[in-house]
């Protein structure tokens, strides 16, 4: 195997372990989420361990970065300094799962329209956590089946705009339905994290385009 392709097998295995480090932070995100929705007070003690998890988890993703800048320099002399990018872009996505928990649970909402936003959380939720999860597909797939790879960042690209669509609703509905600014606001902060969250995802698939024409 040649120099060249060696060092590019490695980084794409630190990627694909990158990648499903990202998926574990969002799919732990996402029972935090249910939980909070439950009953966040009965459920506190669980919700910080899970946070606590989270947080562990970024600080891996972390290291593999880390690990990743350091072999840089030798990435970049057989041209691969776009896979490096792309573990850079990668490693925005996973602030925003915490920044959403730690938003949440400053939201409390309550009676009838509570019912209402909780729905519409978890359809944003639900969309996004499908997105990451082809993401990291795609990631495995660079590796594996590369000729997949276009067809997963198409799906990313579709799921992005129903993201959009989704977020837009759902602020809609707040502006119209929720008098309290505080909690407004709140609400209205928590979903802009998921919407640029998916945009962020978005910005690897485009990467990702770029690399299958290298």
């Amino acid at each position: 195997m040649s120099s060249n392709r060696k060092v590019k097998e490695e980084i794409i295995t630190l990627l694909i372990e990158h990648s499903r480090i990202i998926y574990s932070v969002t799919s732990d995100m996402g029972v935090y989420y249910s939980a909070w929705a439950e009953d966040f007070e009965s459920n506190k003690k669980n919700l910080e361990k899970k946070k606590s998890k989270m947080q562990l988890s970024e600080e891996e993703a972390d290291e593999l970065k880390i690990r990743l800048i350091q072999n840089f320099s030798e990435a970049e002399a057989f041209n691969l300094g776009a896979y490096v990018n792309l573990v850079l872009k990668m490693d925005n996505i996973i602030n925003y799962p915490l920044e959403f928990v730690d938003m949440l649970t400053k939201i409390n909402i309550e009676g009838k329209i509570a019912k209402q936003i909780k729905k519409k959380y978890h359809k944003l939720l639900n969309q996004v956590m499908e997105m990451v999860d082809i993401l990291k597909t795609a990631i495995k797939n660079l590796r594996d089946q590369p000729d997949m790879v276009f067809g997963n960042t198409t799906t990313i690209h579709e799921l992005e705009s129903e993201i959009d669509k989704t977020y837009r609703q759902f602020l809609e509905f707040i502006y119209s339905n929720i008098e309290d600014i505080r909690t407004l606001l709140r609400i209205r902060d928590s979903i802009v994290l998921l919407e640029q969250m998916a945009d962020r995802v978005h910005d690897v698939a485009d990467l990702m385009r770029v690399l299958l024409y290298q």
